[in-house]
């Protein structure tokens, strides 16, 4: 067979073919990606597949797009979560279930894989992806509502690394951002924000295999 490259290019593009579309029929279902701060509790930190303290795009169970130290974001929603990690993954929405109020409990315990806060709706401009930010540590409870005052505006997450007397970790910093950037279509974020803002009371998806935290 010939070496030479061909220019597919040269042969139009289908009439339903897009970015748009594409990325619509490679999704793993209707699952977000999710925007994460890497610890060192991570998979991926532990391989060496990514630096700790960097933001990543978790974009399925076993892949990710390294974002740096910091990365900007634009804020579309939020909503609550709490979520319990085993041989799978259950995310509970609604704050009154029992279910939601157990995670949120057990979630005290050490090692428990259990986790809860508000989920954000992002719209991450260097990737032109939707992702879902989940601030489920003690620390990044904290910073959520510097995020939730930025509703509807552009914000550039950081990280910053936090010392006790055992322990240190990374958690995440938010400040406003005078940036602009490129936004998707109207109709774009209301679709997202639809199916956002309307989950299901509870969804159970396999574990992930590498970029889950255990946070602080």
């Amino acid at each position: 067979m010939s070496d030479q490259i061909i220019q597919t290019g040269e042969f139009g593009i289908g009439k339903y073919s897009d970015d748009r579309i594409f990325a619509d029929v490679t999704a793993a279902g209707g699952w977000l990606p999710r925007l994460q701060l890497m610890g060192s509790n991570s998979d991926l930190v532990k391989e060496a597949k990514i630096g700790l303290g960097r933001w990543a795009l978790l974009t399925n169970k076993d892949s990710f797009i390294d974002l740096g130290t910091e990365t900007h974001v634009l804020i579309l929603g939020w909503r609550p979560k709490a979520m319990e990690i085993g041989d799978e993954v259950v995310s509970v929405f609604n704050p009154k279930a029992d279910e939601f109020k157990r995670i949120m409990e057990k979630s005290e315990e050490p090692d428990s894989g259990c986790m809860f806060g508000p989920e954000y709706l992002v719209w991450i401009p260097e990737l032109k992806k939707f992702a879902g930010l989940f601030m489920a540590s003690k620390t990044a409870r904290r910073e959520a509502p510097n995020l939730r005052a930025l509703m509807g505006k552009f914000a550039t997450l950081k990280a910053r690394l936090i010392k006790s007397q055992r322990y240190s970790w990374h958690g995440p910093v938010v400040t406003p951002c005078s940036a602009t950037f490129e936004v998707p279509t109207m109709e774009e974020i209301r679709e997202q924000a639809e199916k956002f803002n309307n989950p299901p009371e509870d969804e159970v998806e396999a574990a992930p295999s590498g970029g889950e935290d255990r946070p602080r």
